[in-house]
């Protein structure tokens, strides 16, 4: 369609004329920021700012900047003065395919930084067509309430009946108590009303914001649920451009053989080549290879327990499981899972072979709002160090703890959640409790920044996996901001034209290779993701089953008439990348904090990948420092770095903190 630019009309007045008299709307975006003051029970709303748009696109990137701005440095992460937001991108609750995500940001309970993390479903697309792109919510309430939305409205309600409730409870009560049954409810358990340090946010039942500790937040905040009942639109600016290019995409996808494995079998699917390769972690990650893998695998699970495959909003691929357990000791109701991490982390990592019991505790955890890869890792870590004498059954409780022990397991998740005798210490998480025991229980923890790893391990799968544990800003993760695993990719001129070396070399390979080259133009790729509201599933396998940042910037331009190319897409990723390194520096964090644990950089003990380690990991560090423009020492970002991107009021605080580097 062919329509002019015009930029006068990505602004909204709420309803007020422009400077042109001209009532004018955003496309794409509905231009609404909906700010929440809990301690004072107030509501208000104001307009996007086209500035930040333009830098950061969205998503993540823009809830980065308003944390920047708002969010006073050194604050308890479960203090009334935290801020948490839930933000959409302009792609979710359009039919851009992969885009049925939501993001929560804050400062992280289990880090002491940047804190991020996000689920699919359909909460995203709900909040959008309730009337707005983000939710900034401060202070806390002096007794438990929920937020209603609906039509660019909002309602701060009394949730006090509903406290303690489990999260399938509350979401049913809500509903009906509201009278919107298709609503969508973003809620806390138990596990967040207790302060839990990795609480979940849990929306749509099952769907599971899990890492580094919002649910926490949200219960420091007496805030129970969030309910989306929607009302609005989202208007597109060119529309037959935006269904072509978003048809495009659809149909790369639907055609890779990839994508449609992960369909099949979701990610679970997974388990058994990781295994086959030594890379599935086993036994708090002494090993990569568990000889009982098939009983807890994707066939075991479709042949036994799964109902149906369950999508997200616009998803083009439908990786969730639905399953349960008809009889016996581990019986569970219908519920979505168990995905790849929930199943090795509270399966293999704890040497329990058993799907039932795996299939119990991801009900539980999403009931009580837990985050499953933390809740599995800190119960092997506590295992291990019980099995070596380091924690006794004074600590525990009398309880005792062994591998393969699945009715132990299932009694810990309750335990963490409710914070009950041993579970109390539990619930801080692996790294806290180590430092409470003591004894060299900290040698056994693997963690990044305070944040377990997930079921990943980066001696074996690949070396820029080690490069993002170290350096992630919210502590070891996998996906956030991509799986770095470029080996597997073979992504289009977007990604080589920003630096990604071709012909790529060796996944194991470690320094002097362009390893720092590589991540940076893979993090920057996977936080545009995040900044538009897309899965980053959709970031995996051939051009023709991507959605690249030609595609991005061709949807994105046709969705808000904002003119746009893959360049743009890439950099205002780098931008949102280098604002939370900001974050954390301006939190105390060092290159120190960049770190990997000692498992990581010892070899594996048995299995296929015998011998294997991260055998240079500040060589690693040092090369994606010279890449993203660090320092190598201090890890500061340097001013040319700020003065490139044009993020000049980073560089101005950062310079006053003494945290910029020349």
């Amino acid at each position: 369609m062919d329509r002019p630019y015009r930029p006068e009309l990505h602004f909204i007045r709420l309803g007020l004329p422009d400077r042109l008299g001209l009532a004018v709307k955003w496309y794409g975006y509905k231009g609404r920021i909906l700010r929440v003051d809990l301690s004072a029970g107030k509501t208000s709303v104001e307009e996007l700012r086209l500035d930040y748009v333009k830098m950061y696109m969205g998503g993540l990137g823009y809830a980065a900047k308003v944390l920047w701005d708002e969010l006073q440095p050194g604050v308890d992460p479960l203090s009334p003065d935290n801020i948490l937001i839930a933000t959409a991108g302009p792609f979710t609750g359009t039919l851009a395919p992969g885009s049925g995500n939501i993001y929560w940001a804050f400062k992280a309970p289990m880090t002491g930084g940047w804190g991020e993390t996000r689920s699919g479903g359909k909460f995203g697309s709900w909040m959008k067509y309730s009337g707005f792109d983000l939710i900034v919510i401060r202070g806390r309430a002096p007794e438990p309430v929920y937020l209603y939305l609906e039509s660019g409205r909002a309602e701060i309600r009394s949730a006090k009946r509903y406290w303690g409730m489990t999260v399938h409870e509350v979401t049913d009560a809500l509903r009906d108590d509201t009278g919107v049954h298709d609503a969508s409810v973003a809620a806390i358990g138990p596990a967040g009303e207790n302060l839990v340090r990795f609480a979940a946010i849990i929306n749509d039942y099952d769907r599971a914001a899990g890492r580094t500790g919002g649910g926490a937040v949200m219960g420091s905040k007496n805030l129970k649920a969030v309910v989306a009942a929607g009302g609005e639109g989202i208007d597109v600016y060119d529309p037959e451009g935006f269904m072509a290019a978003a048809l495009e995409a659809q149909g790369g996808i639907k055609a890779d053989p990839g994508q449609r494995f992960m369909g099949q079998h979701g990610t679970i699917g997974g388990l058994l080549g990781t295994n086959a390769m030594g890379g599935l972690p086993t036994a708090n990650f002494e090993t990569g290879y568990f000889e009982a893998a098939d009983r807890v695998s994707h066939e075991t699970l479709e042949r036994n327990y799964m109902i149906k495959r369950r999508a997200c909003h616009a998803c083009a691929i439908g990786c969730s499981r639905y399953s349960y357990v008809a009889y016996g000791p581990f019986a569970t109701p219908p519920n979505e899972g168990p995905e790849y991490e929930t199943t090795d982390m509270n399966g293999p990592m704890n040497m329990i072979d058993n799907m039932e019991a795996i299939i119990r505790v991801n009900y539980l955890a999403n009931n009580y709002g837990l985050d499953t890869i933390s809740t599995g890792h800190t119960i092997a870590w506590a295992i291990e160090a019980y099995q070596k004498g380091i924690i006794t059954k004074q600590d525990t409780g009398g309880l005792e703890l062994r591998w393969n022990d699945p009715e132990t397991h299932v009694k810990l998740v309750e335990m963490i959640a409710y914070r009950k005798g041993f579970g109390n210490l539990l619930a801080e998480g692996s790294y806290r409790a180590a430092k409470a025991i003591g004894r060299g229980a900290e040698e056994l923890v693997n963690h990044v920044k305070g944040l377990e790893f997930p079921a990943h391990d980066p001696r074996v799968e690949s070396k820029l996996l080690a490069i993002q544990y170290a350096i992630s800003p919210r502590g070891a993760c996998h996906v956030h901001p991509i799986y770095p695993s470029y080996d597997m990719m073979q992504v289009d001129a977007g990604l080589k034209d920003f630096g990604l070396p071709w012909p790529l070399p060796d996944r194991l390979a470690e320094t002097g290779v362009g390893k720092g080259i590589a991540y940076r133009a893979l993090a920057s790729y996977g936080e545009a993701f995040n900044n538009v509201g897309l899965c980053i599933f959709y970031s995996a396998g051939p051009e023709s089953g991507v959605i690249s940042p030609r595609r991005i910037a061709r949807i994105y331009t046709a969705l808000t008439g904002i003119e746009t190319t893959p360049q743009d897409v890439l950099l205002a990723g780098e931008r949102t990348w280098n604002l939370k390194r900001a974050f954390n520096l301006r939190e105390g964090f060092t290159r120190e904090h960049d770190r990997l644990p000692k498992r990581m950089i010892t070899p594996i003990l048995t299995g296929p990948a015998k011998g294997l380690k991260v055998e240079s990991p500040d060589g690693l560090v040092d090369e994606a420092y010279d890449a993203f423009g660090w320092d190598r020492r201090t890890g500061y970002i340097r001013r040319s770095t700020l003065e490139r991107l044009g993020m000049k009021d980073v560089e101005e605080q950062l310079q006053k903190l003494g945290k910029l580097s020349d």
